[in-house]
């Protein structure tokens, strides 16, 4: 059997599709970033009397969370479309809204409800830090985070192309689109894990750009997870 095709070549395939794309999809990423900050679970939640304000800060989150898996699927479509040579604009982030949001959600409801409590921990520990600025709190937000790190990366990985079937294969139900995604996966973990921490030096200096340079990265990164997702279906295809 072939070898596997290598990070590098991914990356190639996905800098050859981006020339004379890379605006569009800057521009959709962009907008996906700016609708997360616009519908942002409201910090002063938390000020309501516990533990009321905080289940509800946690629950408007997940429900948030399940809800962005419609954009999902849209940043999905863009760039499955370029890497296949169809044209892209912006607005194509909003694609999940035509094809079955309704399905989209359920794929996402999975995943996060899988990463509700690492996040919710984690995050419940800085934000005590954030408002008592001892260092306690600090440490053990930390520790959490990494306790809680292989099993997050195991999830994302796991589940990383469930938005590429969905699209592919729209006969499809949610189960059978995170069924396939883990089959798919099986054998090919630790080859994505490895083409997600190869962009860690272009995230860290995308962020000292204050991140304007993160409009080239993510573009970039999405591109590359294309690449690999129909590197996939061509070997399920050979066999």
């Amino acid at each position: 059997m072939k070898a596997h095709t290598t990070s590098a070549a991914l990356k190639a395939q996905a800098r050859g599709a981006l020339l004379g794309h890379y605006l569009p999809l800057s521009g959709a990423y962009f907008t996906l970033a700016l609708f997360r900050y616009l519908i942002a679970v409201p910090s002063g939640l938390y000020s309501i009397r516990p533990p009321f304000g905080t289940i509800l800060y946690y629950g408007i989150a997940f429900g948030l969370d399940v809800f962005f898996g419609i954009f999902s699927a849209g940043i999905a479509f863009l760039f499955l479309s370029n890497a296949c040579g169809h044209p892209v604009s912006a607005p194509g982030i909003f694609a999940g809204f035509s094809r079955e949001p309704g399905k989209a959600m359920r794929i996402q409801l999975l995943p996060s409800l899988l990463l509700l409590i690492p996040n919710s921990v984690a995050d419940a520990l800085l934000t005590q830090y954030l408002a008592t600025l001892q260092d306690r709190w600090l440490y053990a937000g930390l520790f959490c985070s990494l306790i809680f790190l292989p099993f997050v990366l195991y999830v994302k990985i796991l589940y990383s192309q469930v938005y590429f079937i969905m699209l592919d294969f729209p006969e499809m139900s949610a189960s059978e689109c995170l069924r396939y995604s883990r089959r798919l996966m099986k054998g090919n973990k630790i080859r994505y894990l490895y083409l997600m921490l190869s962009f860690i030096p272009l995230m860290l200096l995308g962020f000292l750009t204050c991140g304007i340079g993160l409009l080239y990265v993510y573009p970039y990164r999405q591109q590359t997870y294309a690449a690999f997702y129909l590197d996939l279906m061509s070997r399920q295809q050979r066999r």
